[in-house]
């Protein structure tokens, strides 16, 4: 292998970066990583997909044949196969989907041996160890503790997001995370909202406007059926002869519009990541916390008006830019359009209108009773709102239903309607996108031994924990609640039941359900060494995906 060299105006030579020096970089770095493992921090791997797509377990890569996404996706179900199966496991076929089309139409199959085969190990994390010795667990921390069911069994260090914190009550509702006092009345719930940070780590993909498909055929022939567009409805733009084109024109300044269709796709809590794992549309819960957002490229943008609706929870949330004013604007939803309109908030601020043709950023964010508006990557403006209770929040959730309704059954919430509309200009729109929050499920205790350990004592039964809206979670000194970003297959807080016998000898209490804090091991802090990809096609794999080094939020 030669080095080049280039000259500096001074002549002293500078050797450009080799696989040699690569390797060099990454032994000390590990060398160091291992001296201070003990004192400062600690390398844990991640063994399953309850932090997903955070974090990942076991999972293999896959790549869409009709539009180039690309998306991880849980190797557990191959793997539990291989156990239960043996060798018969080899002849199973499993669905590949692209997600950006539908998760439940498959374009082809994979087997359960080529999934092994070219599956990775979980990304591994290094957690700072005394971290909570120095100041206390913040919310929404990614935490590694240990498993208070079974702190020494195969799975005793477990990783969970922080949501419940000491002293508090802690109810689950809609998704959303609602605390007050201990002792206080209901009145003082209120809703955590996490930090941009976190919550910019957390939106998972729903659809992208850059991943469209070529050959319509193709999709045509392994469907059985032709390919039905765009999730959205649009009037007054052109995606093309075929419907595929990913810039989207309107010509004119008349009114062109976009209104999301929810038979050709569901904005729900269905992760790709469970692409394997059998989850039924019934637990598959309408998700109204969603982030939308495009790249416009106006003509006349100082002409160009632009209004996005979302209608959810009885509400209109309005987000309109026009005029050089952005305005976010609180509605309650009208039963029809003879009703009046009542504002219940508004906010707007001044910005600087985008140049003629220059492509500009804008998100739509509505997530935790918040809603936000950024343009090029900056927020202009914020607007909170808030419920007169939380039954009036329950009942807006899950519209058309009453309290008695809610408590009979696990209940899915009503689904939201989104829709963007433009006048004044003609525009093209580039990689129209939405996103939705984090999600955590409500369930019911599942009393099977393989759930919860019956040398544990008596299983519990009853709604999961922090999710009984007539009893929420109680916390008391030194108890702290997790859950896992993959609500849909984590066993986290909400599902454990009682501790393990041992626990309770120690720390002296018996508290089902909730992490002591002598438990807690540390804060993850990042991923060190994602998992791994070949160098080579064909070649094992052994080096770490480097672009996914990334620190933990």
């Amino acid at each position: 292998m030669t080095t080049t060299t280039t000259k500096k105006p001074h002549g002293k030579p500078e050797e450009e970066t080799n696989l040699v020096d690569t390797i060099q970089s990454l032994i000390v770095a590990f060398a160091l990583a291992m001296s201070v493992r003990s004192f400062v921090t600690e390398g844990f791997v991640i063994p399953t997909g309850s932090m997903a797509p955070t974090l990942m377990g076991q999972h293999m890569r896959l790549t869409s044949p009709a539009t180039g996404f690309s998306y991880p996706a849980d190797a557990g179900p191959a793997m539990e196969a291989a156990r239960q199966l043996g060798r018969n496991y080899r002849n199973f076929g499993r669905a590949l989907s692209d997600p950006m089309l539908s998760v439940d139409n498959p374009l082809a199959q994979i087997g359960n041996d080529d999934i092994m085969n070219q599956s990775s190990m979980g990304d591994r994390v290094l957690v700072l160890k005394y971290l909570y010795a120095f100041q206390d667990p913040q919310r929404w921390d990614v935490v590694v503790f240990k498993n208070p069911t079974d702190p020494n069994g195969d799975a005793a260090n477990y990783i969970k997001r922080l949501v419940g914190l000491p002293s508090e009550q802690l109810l689950i509702l809609d998704g959303d995370v609602f605390t007050a006092p201990l002792g206080a009345d209901r009145s003082k719930f209120e809703i955590q909202r996490k930090p941009e940070h976190v919550q910019r780590a957390v939106w998972q993909e729903v659809h992208d406007s850059d991943f469209a498909p070529i050959d319509l055929a193709a999709i045509g022939k392994a469907w059985g059926r032709p390919w039905p567009g765009v999730p959205w409805e649009t009037s007054g733009l052109n995606l093309g002869t075929k419907g595929n084109a990913r810039a989207w024109s309107h010509e004119g300044d008349g009114p062109a519009s976009l209104f999301w269709r929810w038979d050709v796709m569901p904005i729900n809590d269905f992760a790709s990541y469970n692409i394997w794992r059998d989850v039924p549309t019934s637990r598959r819960f309408p998700v109204s916390d969603v982030r939308v957002s495009m790249a416009i490229a106006a003509d006349a943008p100082e002409k160009l008006a632009t209004t996005y609706t979302l209608e959810t929870r009885k509400r209109a949330l309005v987000y309109s830019i026009a005029a050089g004013k952005a305005t976010l604007r609180v509605e309650r939803a009208r039963e029809g359009s003879a009703d009046v309109v009542e504002v219940l908030a508004e906010k707007s601020v001044e910005f600087n209108t985008p140049s003629q043709g220059i492509p500009f950023d804008v998100e739509f964010w509505h997530v935790d009773q918040r809603m936000s508006m950024w343009i090029n990557g900056r927020e202009i403006v914020q607007l909170d709102y808030a419920f007169a209770s939380l039954e009036e929040r329950l009942t807006a959730s899950f519209n058309g239903r009453t309290l008695e309704d809610y408590l009979r059954t696990t209940q899915q919430p009503t689904a939201p309607k989104l829709e963007i509309s433009f006048v004044g200009s003609p525009l093209t729109l580039h990689r129209v996108r939405v996103d939705r929050d984090l999600y955590y499920q409500p369930a019911m205790l599942n009393t099977d031994p393989r759930s919860q350990f019956v040398e544990n004592g008596p299983a519990m039964s009853g709604f999961a924990f922090g999710t009984d809206f007539n009893a929420p979670a109680n916390l008391q000194a030194d108890q702290f609640m997790m859950c896992g970003d993959n609500s849909a297959a984590s066993k986290d807080s909400r599902l454990w039941g009682r501790p393990s016998p041992l626990v309770t000898a120690i720390l002296g209490e018996d508290a089902p359900f909730t992490v002591p804090r002598p438990l807690l091991l540390g804060k993850a802090w990042c991923v060190y060494f994602p998992a791994p990809v070949s160098p080579i096609q064909g070649t094992p794999k052994l080096m770490p995906d480097f672009g996914e080094l990334r620190f933990i939020r």
